[in-house]
């Protein structure tokens, strides 16, 4: 007993040393160990696939088939499948001491992170035992310089025998970051005078960006004449974040163009002016994906244009960093490698560049702002939201806003971003978009080690300046990283009382299979799901519906914003409809645990192929504010309706719409694909 009181103690002291100073540094590290050992631990399908494997090992002689099997047998119920396999392939397949140590110190990290993260998990209620898990971890990272075999216990105790709560997984090498205040910040106009004042003042078909208009102003508050967005509580964060920041500004933003990104810019470098004045270091980086703008060219470039010239005039030269995002190193998001079939030419370049989408479904479609990372109290800014007119003026979205610790995590997961954009790779750089028009970043290269140098975020240890846990969500440059499937599955199968979602998209059919599972195991469990209609594709709902049927069916309830959609008249005589969307991509579990970024669930974007971000919090408030609204527009028939219009299936193809039975037959077919499409590839 007075054993356990003292290591509790120590524990209790070493949390209040950690609250008021938080350390990043193991957390840093784990990354980039992660990061190194990638390719040894996944890059090989074998490494992947058990059956792979299976038939790797059936080709080798029959005594080292049978020492593998025996091995495999040995520890497969103390080392996790993803580990165990890459260790086979080096150790019996592809014959790599090297690579087999490090598959071995991959296992010390795994086991590393299983202690630390339920030391520090916020819902487990052993603390006694979490104070434990705290002592055996500072045991362990002794281990991590010396020799690891299998017979050592460090990496064969079941540690689970000893915390029963423990989870066998973990979900981020980053952990759970303490010491943040946090917000979830989800309101804007979406009314249709809202979406009126937007088509009255497009900068497009006929309209112009003149920042003479008094609409062009940035507000300072509600009662100031300017623009009426950055009076709504999602623009005006971003707004008062610019205004407060001492040191930085990194953005890097998907869609951002059009009155508000006129205002927006303009604002962001006449303060970089003023800031320079008291900091003559003062910098900004904006960053942004040429490559795909969602029928939004016209409405962005032209303020990029405005931030690329303005960012030449003597007062913001050397200051104000203007690169594009490298998407080249994704994993192409279109299924089956019919990319494949593309040639990489400089003819297909020339055609691609006219498109509105990239053709291999490679996206960098974050929207994240972060302030003076380096900071005693940084900031970010990250969810939903695009910044630009007629994608984020008047859609449904959210947003979480995060001061402390885990803000300036935020900007350290965006160095291989950084580094990508400015990379030295000459097949790269070809195909970055708009060269001819000064947006490659060739001019920027001389300058690249002093770029990176200022943006790697140096500090490793932060004041707490609040007493909530983040865990960051990525789906980081090279789809190296990307967790956020997982933390949402883990989420799911651990509820118990009910499930809130709101949703752009939902056809990813592992997301989908888990809440069929948990409602399943658990009928009592309220799943509530507010699934977009996919209004701007005019297809019915479809990719939507692909698994809604078996979501229904299950017990899980679905259904949709009411949005809207209007025909705007430009100056130059034409129209374009524009449909409103639920663009949110959140989910809250038992008013405990609530998960929010830009991630969307479908395939693509939870693979890897786009650059997401996001984060869980803990914040009960936080959560509870979400939670009442979310409960309040679902009983409102007025803002929340059924999700199909009739009483069945109606899919549209080329404007008609299809037989209620043909419907049926082809949203089936496409969920097969869907179901398929990893065991097609591979993955």
């Amino acid at each position: 007993m007075k054993k356990t009181v003292i290591v509790s103690l120590a524990f209790l002291l070493g949390w209040q040393a950690q609250a008021q100073n938080v350390s990043l540094k193991e957390r840093l590290a784990a990354v980039e160990f992660y990061k190194k050992n990638f390719d040894v631990l996944y890059s090989a399908e074998a490494c992947r696939r058990p059956e792979t494997l299976l038939k790797e090992i059936q080709k080798l002689p029959k005594a080292e088939q049978t020492n593998a099997r025996a091995f495999v047998k040995a520890y497969e119920a103390q080392v996790p499948e993803s580990l165990l396999l890459p260790l086979v392939y080096w150790k019996f397949v592809k014959k790599n001491l090297s690579n087999e140590n490090r598959v071995l110190q991959s296992l010390l990290q795994y086991r590393m992170q299983l202690l630390r993260d339920y030391s520090e998990h916020p819902l487990k209620k052993d603390k006694s035992a979490q104070a434990k898990a705290r002592t055996m971890l500072e045991m362990l990272a002794t281990k991590s310089q010396t020799a690891l075999s299998l017979q050592s216990t460090e990496l064969t105790e079941d540690l689970r025998k000893i915390f029963p709560e423990m989870d066998d997984y973990v979900l981020s090498s980053t952990g759970l970051i303490a010491g943040n205040v946090v917000e979830i910040v989800s309101h804007n106009e979406t009314s249709p005078e809202r979406i009126q004042w937007f088509n009255d003042r497009v900068i497009f078909a006929g309209g112009k960006l003149d920042f003479n208009q008094p609409y062009m102003k940035m507000p300072l508050s509600n009662e100031d004449e300017g623009h009426p967005s950055f009076k709504d509580p999602m623009f005006a964060k971003i707004r008062d974040m610019i205004i407060s920041s001492k040191e930085s500004v990194f953005i890097n933003i998907f869609l951002f163009g059009g009155t508000m990104g006129g205002t927006l810019s303009k604002f962001l470098l006449d303060q970089t002016i003023e800031k320079k004045k008291a900091n003559p270091n003062f910098k900004v980086l904006i960053m942004h994906d040429y490559a795909t703008n969602y029928n939004m060219k016209d409405e962005m470039m032209p303020i990029f244009k405005y931030i690329k010239d303005r960012a030449q005039e003597p007062a913001l030269k050397g200051s104000v960093i203007l690169l594009q995002a490298n998407i080249q190193r994704h994993p192409p998001g279109i299924p089956f490698g019919l990319t494949n079939f593309v040639p990489k030419t400089e003819e297909t370049f020339k055609s691609l560049e006219k498109r509105n989408t990239y053709y291999e479904s490679k996206i960098d479609h974050s929207k994240v702002i972060v302030i003076d990372a380096e900071s005693d109290a940084p900031q970010a800014y990250f969810g939903s939201k695009n910044w630009t007119d007629h994608s984020g003026g008047y859609y449904f979205d959210n947003a979480l806003y995060v001061k402390g610790p885990a803000a300036a995590m935020v900007q350290a997961a965006y160095y291989d971003d950084v580094e990508a954009a400015l990379t030295l790779d000459p097949k790269e750089r070809k195909w970055f978009f708009f060269k001819e028009q000064g947006f490659s970043n060739e001019a920027y290269l001389p300058q690249r080690e002093k770029i990176l140098s200022w943006f790697k975020l140096k500090r490793t240890a932060f004041p707490a300046v609040g007493n909530q846990y983040v865990r960051l969500a990525e789906a980081n440059v090279d789809g190296k990283i990307k967790d956020t499937r997982n933390m949402l599955i883990d989420m799911i199968a651990n509820a118990q009382s009910h499930i809130y979602m709101e949703h752009l998209f939902i056809y990813d059919k592992y997301i989908n299979d888990a809440l069929m599972k948990r409602k399943a195991q658990v009928p009592s469990l309220k799943i509530r799901i507010v699934a977009d209609h996919n209004g701007n594709f005019k297809m019915g709902g479809l990719p939507n519906t692909l698994f809604l049927g078996q979501l229904m069916d299950h017990g899980i309830e679905v259904r949709a914003r009411r949005t809207l959609g209007i025909e705007a008249h430009f100056p130059n005589g034409t129209k374009q409809e524009y449909h409103q969307e639920n663009h949110r991509k959140i989910t809250s579990v038992d008013g405990k645990v609530l998960l929010v970024g830009s991630s969307n669930l479908n395939p693509d974007t939870l693979q890897g192929s786009f650059r997401e971000f996001g984060a869980q919090i803990y914040d009960t408030a936080e959560i509870r504010k979400f939670e009442s609204e979310f409960e309040e527009d679902w009983s409102d028939d007025k803002k929340i309706g059924p999700f199909f219009e009739g009483e069945a299936l109606q899919l549209t193809m080329m404007g008609k719409k299809l037989s209620p039975e043909l419907s049926r037959l082809l949203n089936d077919v496409g969920a097969k694909l869907i179901r398929a499409k990893d065991d097609i590839e591979k993955r």
